[in-house]
């Protein structure tokens, strides 16, 4: 029953890391330092802290694992949906980029490199390899940070080690 929930919380967390980076303009939110993923690394520890209130507080190991078990479910999920939005939308971040330098009045020299060789069919497609490799190297650093810091703010206190003062 305790692993269930476990992983329930897992998959829920790496969920809403992969919602936060695979859905359009909601994946600008991780502009602020990956703050989006990091959130499934936090939305873990938060159901967990739901699920077993009598848990006094989680340690290190333990948030190191579920830090990372997030981040690798949520890479995976991640991978699948930017699939499904790639079959929707096609590859709208170069088709965005494209339209922001088509409404450039002038563009440096560089940037003129960059839109021709931005129009090739190669890079119209989806660059599966590319993000799967890149999920799977920055989700379990963020959610594991999410986590850790999750656990900071969802420690609970002990009993009195006697050192605080009187009220």
């Amino acid at each position: 029953m305790q692993k269930q929930g476990y992983m329930r919380a897992i998959a829920i967390g790496g969920l809403v890391a992969a919602l936060t980076d695979s859905l359009p303009l909601l994946n600008l939110l991780n502009c602020l330092c990956c703050l989006g993923i990091a959130s499934g690394g936090m939305v873990t520890l938060w159901l967990l802290r739901r699920q077993f209130p009598e848990k006094e507080y989680f340690t290190t190991p333990e948030v190191i694992h579920l830090g990372l078990m997030t981040g690798l479910v949520g890479a995976f999920i991640s991978f699948a949906l930017q699939y499904i939005v790639f079959l929707m939308y096609g590859n709208w971040q170069v088709q965005w980029l494209l339209q922001a330098m088509d409404n450039m009045d002038e563009m440096p020299p560089v940037w003129e490199r960059l839109y021709e060789e931005l129009q090739k069919p190669e890079y119209q497609g989806f660059a599966g390899l590319a993000i799967l490799i890149r999920n799977l190297i920055i989700y379990p650093v963020f959610t594991f940070l999410g986590a850790l810091l999750a656990s900071r703010f969802f420690l609970r206190k002990g009993k009195s080690s006697g050192n605080e003062p009187a009220p």
